[in-house]
């Protein structure tokens, strides 16, 4: 078998975070959504597209991708921070409470 990135998790985890850095939202998401087709059970990969969708205020679909994230790491707090956000700039305040909440609990522990 021959290496190729495309197919390579690290590359795209470290081309996903980078373009995340760089405010390069649209490829961003791009190269996040295929670290989460290579990796469905990652917790990290799926809280980095719903960031990178955030950028886009692209906010129902970043939501999915938050929780789909806290299913798998129910205690990611950039996940629920994200989630917060989202919810904050939909007009959603109670889910915002409810996040807020969730933040300080994990936070004490």
């Amino acid at each position: 078998m021959t290496f190729h990135p495309t197919n390579n998790p690290v590359f795209w985890k470290q081309t996903a975070d980078e373009l995340l850095a760089a405010k390069r939202f649209e490829k961003a998401a791009a190269a996040f959504q295929q670290l989460c087709d290579l990796t469905p059970n990652d917790a990290d990969a799926w809280c980095g597209l719903g960031q990178a969708l955030a950028g886009l205020e692209r906010y129902g679909d970043a939501v999915a991708s938050f929780e789909r994230s806290l299913v798998l790491r129910p205690d990611a707090q950039d996940a629920l921070e994200g989630l917060a956000g989202c919810y904050e700039a939909r007009g959603e305040f109670e889910k915002v409470a409810a996040c807020r909440i969730r933040l300080g609990e994990l936070s004490q522990n």
